[in-house]
Parts: C-alpha cells; structure tokens; sequence
C-alpha cells in the first residue's frame, strides 16, 4: 500500500498546490487535518514522530495516526478531480468514460434528470466507441436505478446479456493462463461474490414463481410462496430482492380484495425512499388503490399529490385518471370531467384506460341526467367500439351494452329491469375474463353502479 508520500510523488508542484487550495476549501483554517497536508506536501522529508511533533507537541501519540488515516482518505478523494497524465491513451479514454458515469450519477441523485440522462448517453456512446463493454453494465444499473429508460431499460436486456458474454469470452481468450506464466494468487473475495449471486438467482427464481402465479391468478399458491420465502430470507438477502417480495404480497391481498390488510402493509412500509423508481412507484399506487377501495378519498388524494403526481406523467401516466375517479366518488362531476379530458389524449396507447375514462365520462353524465349529451356521447362511443372490435375489453363491451339500455329506459325506467338481464348478471358472476380487478382501469364495478343508479331512480 502506498504511504501519502509516495503518492504526492506521483503529482506535480502545481497539482500538489490545487490539492491544497481544495483542501482549503473542506477544512477550516486551524485544523489539524489541513496542518498535516500542508506538511506533507511542503515537507515531504519528516519522519512520522517530527509530523507528531509539530501537531500534537510530542512525537509518539496515538491520535497522530487516526490523523494520518483521515488524511490519506482525503488525499484519494481530491485525486478524483486532478486530471491524471496516463501514457496509455485507452487508460485515459476510459478514465473520462467513467467520470462520465460518475458525474451522471452525482447530477441524477440530485434529481436533475435531463442533464443526467444526456451525460449518461454520452457515457453509453464513448463506451460503445472505445470498446468499454464492462462499462456499459454499470450504465444500464445507473439507467435502471434512476428510471432512464430513454438510455437503456429492460427491453435492451437480451442485446445486453450477448454483449457481457461476449465481453467475458473474449477476455478470457485473451488472457488464458499459460504454463510458464508465474504463479497468481486467487482473490478470496470472489468465492464470497458467486455465493452471493448464487443466494440471489435462487431468490429471484422464487419471486419469479411468485409472480407466474399471481399472473395466473393462483393467489393462495402465491401467497404461501410469499409466506415460505420470508421465513427463509434473512437480513442478509438484498433490499432490492425484500422490496419485490413486498410488493408481490401487496398485489396479492390488492386482488384478493383484501383492502385493510393492503393498507396495513403499506403503512408499514411507508418509507419508500431506498425503493428503485419502479417499486416505488407499485407501492404507491397499490397504497392509493387501498385506500379509495376503502372510500378514504382525503388520503387517496394525500398519495396522488404528495407521491404519484411528483413521479411526473412519464412514470404515473394515470394520475389525472386516478384523480377523476376520486372527484367523481366525491361527486365533484365538473372536476372529474376536466379531469378525464386533461389525460385521454395520454391514455390512446393504454386501450381499457382510454375506454375506462370514456365510460366513467358516461356515467357522470348518467347521475346528472343530462339527456341530450349522453345520447351523443353514447353513438360516438358506440362508432368508437366499432372501430376496435375485437380489441374491447369483456367487461367494457357487457357494460357499455347495459349503459345504452339504460340510456333507452331513462324515460320509463319501470318498463326494463336490467338486473335480469344476462349481460348484468354475467358481470356480477365474474367468470372467466368478466372477472373484476380492483387495480385495473375499472375502479368503481360497473355493474355496482349500475345498481346503485337503479336504486337511486326506483327511490
């Protein structure tokens, strides 16, 4: 290991003298810290007892060397912002590619996005140029971990893996021990990574069974997964591994309606600042879905101003949606609908949300008895089915067929009872895919406010 001499050899009198002027500037003047540094690069030649001596008034002191530690740290953290003179030019190349990456992490932890993105673009490009390919792991981690998905996501993951494979065999080619190279010592530290990798595969191959089993709507299977998984993970097992598991048991008492349950786990787990933006985004959502299948719309409100709407449309697309439904359980229909309309041009690509918001624009128009722009609303909607037949969601396509019967029986409600009708019962049975998803684009069951409007006419 380098003592701090040797590595002031290493700079030039002028370098020498800018790490002492940043020194300056982290240290107040009279400090025994900034003493030492001066001392070290104006008189190289003392002996450690003459540094004692000067500083501390005698020359054997064990305070001396907790000095020396904390001023060799320094020293390594200054020589971050010296320009090193290397005589490989691929040294140098790929010492500014990772203060690329380095200064690309610094700005997004400040959350300076834009800026953050562009320097970690330009840091994937000089990679790629230069040939950089371990580079370009960490760039991905960095993209994933900020949520760029504009510079690399989980879509470019099968390229990525052919490239760090391909990176490793070459490098492996390359560097093939021979016979009469001179023996190598092995790191001990990698045996302690592999475990590592090995305890994580085996982890996320458990919470990839989960999941399979949630998206095939096997709950109970999915739930005893989760049970058996947190007893066997312990406080070793890697946060971000812990924060799927949490918010696959979330998604699983979400769809099994279990909403104060959903609600307690969330308040357990409310600190959500070491989540990646993904999660954090889940647990949100998943907290405000709790809380306004529970009719708590102040703190439904709370979650979408305070958490999702700070995510920016890019990341909650869905806010003003969300906001709709939530003016519109309050009853607050003019707001609702200005609501609708600030978000379904956004809402085009996500097909059920775009007809979701079309449909919740129909029954505010419904409980405002406003007859003449519903019968409108209603044959654009009907043409607009049309046109994506074969793409409508079942439950869309049964309620938007109730909705237009109801329209038709306004005049003379007694004349039809739609809660015979085989359309209105097959929603309420919920078989096969008419089955109702508390976290999907239907937030109020329509066939519960069909009910409740037939209720309210017959009162």
């Amino acid at each position: 290991m380098e003592s701090i001499s040797q590595m002031l050899d290493t700079c030039s009198l002028p370098e020498k003298m800018q790490l002492l002027e940043y020194a300056k500037v982290k240290n107040s003047a009279g400090t025994k810290k900034l003493m030492l540094m001066k001392l070290f690069v104006n008189q190289p030649e003392l002996s450690d007892s003459e540094y004692a001596q000067k500083i501390y008034k005698k020359p054997e002191t064990a305070a001396y060397f907790q000095l020396k530690k904390r001023v060799k740290d320094e020293f390594e953290e200054l020589f971050m912002l010296l320009k090193p003179n290397c005589l490989k030019k691929e040294t140098q190349l790929h010492i500014e590619c990772s203060e690329l990456l380095l200064k690309s992490q610094h700005i997004l932890a400040r959350g300076i996005r834009a800026e953050g993105s562009k320097l970690l673009e330009r840091g994937l490009k000089m990679a790629i140029k230069h040939g950089f390919h371990d580079l370009v792991l960490t760039i991905y981690s960095t993209a994933k971990r900020f949520g760029l998905y504009e510079v690399l996501s989980n879509n470019d993951l099968p390229e990525l893996e052919i490239a760090i494979r391909s990176h490793l065999r070459l490098l492996i080619t390359k560097n093939q021990v021979k016979e009469d190279d001179p023996p190598q010592a092995k790191n001990h530290h990698l045996k302690t990574m592999i475990r590592q990798l090995s305890f994580s595969r085996n982890s996320w191959s458990k919470l990839d069974l989960i999941n399979k089993s949630i998206r095939d709507g096997k709950y109970k299977t999915a739930m005893a997964q989760v049970t058996q998984a947190e007893s066997e993970w312990d406080q070793n097992t890697e946060s971000k591994t812990k924060d799927e598991l949490l918010i696959a048991k979330m998604s699983i008492l979400l769809a099994q309606r279990k909403f104060p349950k959903v609600l307690a786990v969330c308040n357990e787990s409310q600190n959500t600042s070491d989540f990646s933006p993904e999660n954090a985004l889940k647990h949100s959502l998943i907290h405000w879905h709790s809380l306004f299948h529970q009719n708590k719309l102040d703190d439904a409100q709370l979650i979408l101003k305070r958490k999702l709407m700070n995510l920016g449309s890019q990341q909650c697309p869905s806010c003003a949606y969300l906001m709709a439904y939530v003016d519109f359980k309050q009853q607050s229909f003019k707001a609702a609908l200005k609501q609708i309309h600030s978000c379904q041009k956004d809402l085009k690509n996500k097909l059920d949300y775009y007809l979701g918001s079309k449909m919740l624009e129909l029954m505010i128009l419904f409980d405002q008895n406003d007859q003449d722009w519903l019968e409108y609303k209603i044959e654009n909607f009907r043409k607009l089915v049309s046109r994506k037949k074969g793409k409508i969601n079942t439950r869309i396509d049964y309620a938007f067929q109730l909705f237009s019967k109801l329209q038709k029986s306004m005049h003379k409600p007694e004349c039809i009872d739609l809660t015979l009708d085989p359309l209105f019962i097959k929603l309420q049975n919920e078989k096969g895919d008419l089955a109702w998803h508390p976290h999907s684009f239907e937030l109020i069951r329509y066939d519960s406010w069909i009910l409740s409007l037939l209720k309210r006419q017959n009162s």
